[in-house]
């Protein structure tokens, strides 16, 4: 099993992350970086938002990985619930088709305030491949993945955060 934390800062305040986390998935056609994630279900019940996801990876997908996926599977299914009181998601991945014995990657993010101008999101993930001889390097390349598609979603964050005009409340 590979761990990884991250932690990223924000020069906004809770509600702002928060606003731009939920409704960047509304406007996707603004956010081609995103184009390959498509809810397939959602809901909301209790406070808890609950979603289900399919994210193509399509040729992005790493070597060491799609050489164990049949049929050329490229879809991961992402379930999550997102606690809205506690600003606490948890979720769960893995290939499609059942495929879970190839990796799982299972995380909590947390959304809190750093203070009054400042917000956070704290990761921690466990990815775990059952996958025969090559699981610690299916789980070190998708660790660094993982990695790599966080940056890229804080940018995209901070890019919806400028196009909705939420950061001009912070200057």
């Amino acid at each position: 099993m590979k761990k990884i934390t991250v932690r990223q800062e924000f020069e906004y305040p809770l509600e702002t992350l928060l606003l731009a986390r939920e409704e960047r998935y509304k406007h996707l056609d603004k956010f081609p970086e995103l184009k390959n994630v498509h809810i397939i279900e959602e809901t909301r019940e209790d406070g808890i938002l609950k979603q289900v996801r399919h994210i193509d990876l399509g040729e992005s997908l790493p070597i060491a990985i799609s050489a164990l996926m049949p049929g050329g599977s490229t879809v991961l299914v992402e379930t999550s619930e997102f606690n809205e009181a506690s600003h606490e998601h948890t979720f769960q991945v893995t290939p499609g088709g059942g495929l879970d014995n190839i990796f799982t990657v299972s995380g909590v993010s947390r959304y809190h305030a750093v203070d009054d101008g400042k917000s956070a999101r704290d990761y921690a993930i466990e990815i775990r491949s059952r996958a025969f001889l090559v699981g610690p390097v299916v789980e070190g390349a998708i660790a660094e993945v993982y990695s790599n598609n966080l940056n890229k979603d804080r940018q995209s964050i901070l890019n919806f955060i400028k196009e909705l005009g939420l950061d001009q409340a912070n200057d």
